[in-house]
Formats: C-alpha cells, structure tokens, sequence
C-alpha cells in the first residue's frame, strides 16, 4: 500500500471518529435541554401548587375569622335568651301565685255574698221601719258587688298575662333551640375548617422542604408586606395630610395659654403625634413569652423585624398608642394583620391574629382591643407578631415596651 493511501485511510478512519463523537455528544445535549425543561415545568407546577395552598390558607383561615365571629355573637345572644327566659319563668311563677290569691279572695267574695242574699232576702223585700237599714244593706252589697267585679276583672287579666308570658317563652324556647342547633352546625364547620387548614399548612410545609426554597418565600413576604404597607400609606395619604394640616392649626391655638382643647382635638393631637422616643412608655400589645426577638436570626440572612409573643389562642390585643387603621388585611406569612399609623412617620403593626376587630380608618385610643391572638399565616402555635416602623424602617420595640 502506498504512502498516500495510508494517508487517505487514516484520515477517513478519523473522520468518522469525529462524527460518532459529534453525535455522541448532540444527542447528550438534546437529552440535557429535555431534562431542563422537564425540571421548569416541574418548578413552575410546584410553584403553581404553592399559590393554590396559599390562596386555600388565606380562605380557610378568613371563614375559621367569620365562624368563630359568629359563633361569639350567637353566645351573646344565646346568654340573653337565658336570662329573658328565666325572667319570664319568674314571673310566669308570680303570675300564678297572684291567681291562687285572687281565685281565694274572689272565692270568699261570693261566698260572702251568698250569705247576704239569705240573711237579708225578705228584709229588702218587705220595706217598713226597717228601710234605712234596708238601705245600707243595698249600698254595702253594691260596694261588694263592684269589688266582686274588679276581683274577676282582675283574675282574667292574670290570666291574660300569664298566656301571654307562657306564649311568649314558647318562641324563646323555640329560638333557643335553633340558635343551639346553628350553633353546633358553625362549631362542626369550624373543626373542619381547622383541619383543612392543618392540611394545608403540611402541604405547604413539605413543599418547602429546601431552605433556600424556604428562604425565598420568607423573603418575598417581605416584600409583599413592604409594598402593601407602601400602598396604605399612600391610599391614607389624604387623610393623615388633613389631620396633620388640623394639628398645626390647633397647635396656634394652643400658643394662647387659655385655650383649652375640647376631646377631639386631643384625641386628634394624640392620633398625630408620633410615639416618641424609646423610653419604655408603653403597654406590651399582649402579655406572654417572647419567642423571637428583634434581630434574631430568622433563615440564612434574614432576621427577624419585630417581636413574636406567644400568647393563648384569642386573647385581646391591643393598641401600644393612639392611631389610624392604616391596613386591616390578610398576608402570606403574616396572616390577619392589623397596622396602625401613629404620625410622624411612625406606625405599629400586629400580625398572625385569629381575626380583626377593626377596620381601615378607624381611629383608634391607646389600649383600645383591635386584634385577637391567633395562628394564621400558617403559623403552629398561637402568637403575636409585633412590629414597630419609622419612616418605613423596622426598628427594635422593646425600646419602647415597659
């Protein structure tokens, strides 16, 4: 064999070496494009699933809020039907006393009577020396006539209002038990609520098993509870700019030592005024143990921005100073949040509550009850989140907690 045909085997012997590979090495990336594709559409439904979970947790945790509102009123008034039904009983019980009384006198009335017609029948017919004594006798059996009358005008009224009284239990009775029979309804409805949302919260739990999955999610509530506060200052910008233009003028006025402002222009000045310096002045929203404090690491990098306090399940929470409902609303991670604006750029927020007892723009008295501790946002144990912000920013609150 020649030379150069030696030359043109061994290339053509490469040639296709480098084919096999090429091919080889296609096929490696058509395979690698499949698996990348495969693990965006199985990201994108995970990430579709996690909203479905978030939007069931929002639903869940709002109708849980609305029974268990329900449920409170229906004891109200369930308490009340007790009390109308036993003043009812009481009187029902002194209604058929006075009737035992009066059948007894009226019985002694006629009784009396009928001795009278016997011993004075012939006298009242025969008229003589007798008949000024005849007279009386007239006169005095009419007084006891008329008596005789009123007592059974009397008996039939107590017996009017004794039917009355009976009736009228009846329908309490009969509201009663329907007000019952709802009311265990609402309290079956409310265990399944309770868990379907413990479902929920495991699927969303398993679902975020990766921390840096877990990480994301924490901080994309942030975000989400950055911009939705951003956007109720905006939405109560009027309104905090009116109040604030109403301090200044009333601020003038108070420049005349004699001027003494009237309840609204406190509460207003109150309202407007900030809460200050950290100085330990306020009340804790809620008494209990701190669970997580300001600062303290939450996942990776991020850490925590206010205070949680775990607190039993509905107890009263309640406002550190005077304010605005700025936000009364649901929020992934957070829950029921109620945030209050207490000028000069600051404001107190209140989160994982069972559910609201405000609503935006109410303004609201330091003390004043607005929130009841509760577990929503997907939350295990019942707790408070507590924060305090000023001009936007998450600051420690226990500096102004006593």
């Amino acid at each position: 064999m020649s030379f150069y045909k030696k030359i043109v085997i061994i290339f053509l012997v490469g040639l296709m070496k480098v084919n096999f590979l090429y091919a080889d090495d296609n096929q490696q990336l058509q395979s690698l494009r499949h698996s990348i594709e495969e693990q965006e559409k199985r990201l994108a439904q995970q990430k579709k699933e996690r909203n479905r979970l978030v939007n069931d947790l929002k639903q869940q945790e709002t109708e849980i809020a609305k029974l268990l509102t329900s449920i409170e009123k229906n004891n109200l008034l369930l308490s009340k039907l007790n009390q109308e039904m036993n003043h009812l009983v009481t009187q029902i019980d002194l209604l058929t006393i006075k009737q035992k009384q009066q059948r007894v006198v009226l019985s002694k009335q006629l009784e009396s009577a009928f001795k009278l017609g016997n011993t004075t029948g012939l006298e009242l017919i025969f008229p003589g020396e007798k008949s000024e004594r005849n007279d009386r006798i007239i006169t005095y059996y009419s007084y006891i006539n008329q008596a005789r009358q009123q007592q059974i005008h009397d008996l039939e009224d107590t017996q009017i209002q004794l039917n009355e009284k009976r009736i009228e239990l009846q329908k309490k009775q009969a509201s009663h038990k329907t007000l019952q029979s709802k009311q265990q309804e609402q309290q079956a409805g409310l265990e399944k609520n309770r868990q379907n949302r413990q479902k929920t919260i495991t699927s969303l739990e398993s679902s975020m098993q990766v921390n840096q999955q877990k990480l994301t999610n924490l901080r994309n509530n942030e975000i989400k509870l950055q911009a939705k506060i951003a956007q109720a200052e905006k939405e109560s910008r009027r309104i905090a700019e009116e109040e604030a233009r109403q301090a200044k003028n009333i601020q003038k006025k108070q420049k005349n030592m004699s001027y003494t402002l009237n309840p609204n222009e406190k509460a207003l000045m109150a309202r407007v005024s900030g809460i200050g310096k950290p100085q330990h002045q306020f009340s804790w929203p809620v008494n209990g143990n701190v669970a997580h404090r300001f600062g303290e690491s939450l996942q990776g990098e991020l850490r925590w921005k206010g205070l949680v306090i775990n607190a039993k399940d509905g107890t009263q929470v309640k406002a550190i100073a005077d304010g605005r409902v700025i936000l009364a609303s649901w929020l992934q991670g957070y829950g029921f949040v109620v945030a209050l604006e207490h000028g000069k750029g600051d404001m107190s927020l209140y989160g994982y509550n069972q559910r609201m007892l405000v609503e935006v723009n109410d303004r609201i008295q330091r003390g004043q009850p607005i929130a009841l501790v509760g577990s929503s946002g997907g939350q295990n144990t019942p707790a408070l989140y507590f924060e305090i912000r000023r001009d936007g920013r998450a600051l420690d609150p226990s500096g102004w907690l006593k």
